[in-house]
């Protein structure tokens, strides 16, 4: 090393004053404010209930926990609400023996299913192309993995048969990957499944129901393991209310067991507060799950029905506008988009602005049903955002809905609305709660 006997010293870096910090925590108060008070109707997000959120604000969130025979005690306290209750209430509402809540997020979740069920490195995993509305990041996961990635085509709720085929015969299949994150049609998994028993010898099929989770546990739209899927799974805060983590589910033995291999590998820490947090919101979902799930389809239905009539350019999936919780709308060339973009956020209201969407070149707005219905919105808050929404197109001169008028017009949230109300003779105390599941 050189010295520099001239060189002009550098002063160290410093500490932010109090002074900053106050500043920085009061914009984050106010930053919070003004979510809670939005209206969201981004579809691949959610609101935690009071009682699933409880959990990301205690001790637990700071813990390891993996078993009651680690050397690891600080989540034991609390642990069966992760074995017992996420695990128990996913299995009945999935219908499945197997629930795997390791993965901390939907990207976790594929990449240890791609790494369970691929089999040996350079098998081929088909996936459906980004382009036909599966995830933008399959392809470079089953690349990285070691893996041969081949994309299939999806339109109109169907696989490219032709196209599945093609890849079922070249080089050696190991699993077929079905996801999609931009969809107004369900996937035919049954039909998918039918292809690969008949051309794939043996490979499993793994549907990716991220974006429809809640739509299936709910019982509103066909369930994948039904179909004859080996095994299903995604993130878990889209349609279903819960916290940024990952789950797998499976009927099949085996299945689970490759997970569970795969996952001692690629995950330490499962984030224990999001499991416990999971756990909650899988049990809140047992009581209010099927009708969130009906409701979240007939809103969407009506969202965008609603939007027709008020004049914007609504996608349709066949004879219908849409078959899950996703609206397409088009507003126009980018500097259009943007300026409604702008002036929907200025009136509380959250949207997705994206650059395209599968047969649709352009700038595209993209909205979802699921976490305004969670909330409560019925049919008049729907039609209450599709004129907010009209009146920001138009730029109409005057005051149109806003979001503190649309929100008062929600009825019954979903949830509990208090966790108190769980039990109206008790006040309701994470901790001391926590402790009493822990000890049974």
């Amino acid at each position: 090393m050189t010295d520099r006997p001239n060189a002009v010293p550098v002063p160290g870096p410093q500490p932010l004053p109090p002074a900053r910090l106050q500043q920085l925590v009061d914009e984050l108060r106010d930053a919070d404010r003004r979510n809670r008070a939005a209206v969201n109707l981004v579809p691949s997000e959610t609101r935690l209930s009071p009682l699933a959120a409880l959990p990301l604000a205690t001790d637990f969130y700071n813990r390891y926990f993996f078993d009651e025979h680690s050397g690891f005690r600080g989540g034991l306290a609390a642990h069966r609400l992760e074995s017992e209750v996420a695990a128990g209430s996913l299995a009945r509402l999935s219908g499945a023996r197997h629930v795997n809540t390791r993965p901390v997020s939907g990207m976790s979740a594929m990449t240890l299913a791609i790494a369970a069920l691929a089999g040996p490195r350079g098998n081929t995993v088909i996936s459906v192309g980004d382009e036909h509305g599966g995830h933008y990041a399959t392809r470079e996961v089953v690349e990285h993995l070691g893996y041969r990635s081949a994309t299939v085509a999806f339109r109109s709720g169907r696989v490219d048969r032709d196209d599945l085929v093609r890849a079922l015969r070249e080089g050696t299949p190991g699993l077929v990957y079905l996801d999609l994150q931009h969809s107004l049609h369900l996937p035919d998994v049954a039909a998918v499944v039918e292809t690969v028993r008949r051309h794939g010898r043996g490979v499993p099929v793994h549907v990716d129901c991220s974006h429809t989770l809640g739509l299936v546990l709910g019982g509103a739209v066909p369930h994948p393991l039904e179909a004859g899927a080996d095994s299903m799974g995604g993130s878990t805060h889209k349609t279903f209310p819960g916290p940024h983590k990952g789950v797998l589910i499976t009927d099949r033995p085996d299945v689970a067991e490759r997970f569970h291999e795969a996952d001692m590998r690629l995950i330490s820490s499962h984030h224990f507060a999001e499991s416990l947090s999971l756990g909650l919101a899988a049990a809140e979902f047992e009581h209010f799950g099927a009708g969130y799930a009906a409701a979240t389809l007939a809103n969407a239905e009506l969202l965008a029905e609603s939007l027709h009539e008020e004049g914007f350019e609504v996608a349709k999936a066949g004879e219908t506008f849409t078959r899950t919780h996703q609206v397409w709308v088009r507003i126009g060339d980018p500097e259009d988009t943007q300026r409604f973009f702008d002036r929907v956020t200025a009136v509380g209201l959250r949207v997705n602005r994206l650059s395209r969407l599968p047969g649709w070149d352009g700038p595209m707005i993209r909205l979802g049903t699921n976490e305004v219905t969670f909330e409560g919105a019925g049919p008049r808050s729907i039609r209450l955002i599709a004129a907010a929404l009209g009146h920001a197109r138009r730029a109409a001169p005057g005051r149109g809905p806003d979001a503190p008028e649309i929100r008062a017009s929600f009825g019954r949230p979903h949830f509990f609305d208090d966790p108190a109300h769980l039990d109206p003779d008790a006040v309701f105390d994470p901790v001391t709660a926590f402790a009493a599941a822990g000890r049974g």
